[in-house]
């Protein structure tokens, strides 16, 4: 069986990654373009539920992870916001 860790982290430092796209500075030579994104959610594959806790552990050492807002939402207030779900 296969499963996959999603969770959602805060206070992340942007990145800053190529986009593929090519432009033309004042001088007129070409360069990359770069843009600065946040990567607020991280994905895992695990091949057992123990694995995918034990990477959950490991993210929670390195990571904060986010915990619900929403009050209307009372099975994920207030709590960690992470899903494990299987997939073929």
């Amino acid at each position: 069986m296969n499963y996959r860790l999603t969770v959602h982290v805060e206070n992340v430092k942007p990145v800053r990654v190529e986009t593929g796209k090519k432009i033309k500075d004042a001088k007129g030579n070409f360069s990359n373009e770069t843009k600065t994104k946040t990567f607020t959610t991280l994905s895992f594959y695990c091949k057992t539920k123990q694995d995918c806790m034990q990477k959950l552990s490991e993210v929670r050492s390195k990571h904060t992870i986010a915990k619900g807002k929403d009050y209307k939402k009372k099975d994920k207030f207030d709590k960690e916001l992470y899903n494990i779900s299987w997939i073929n």
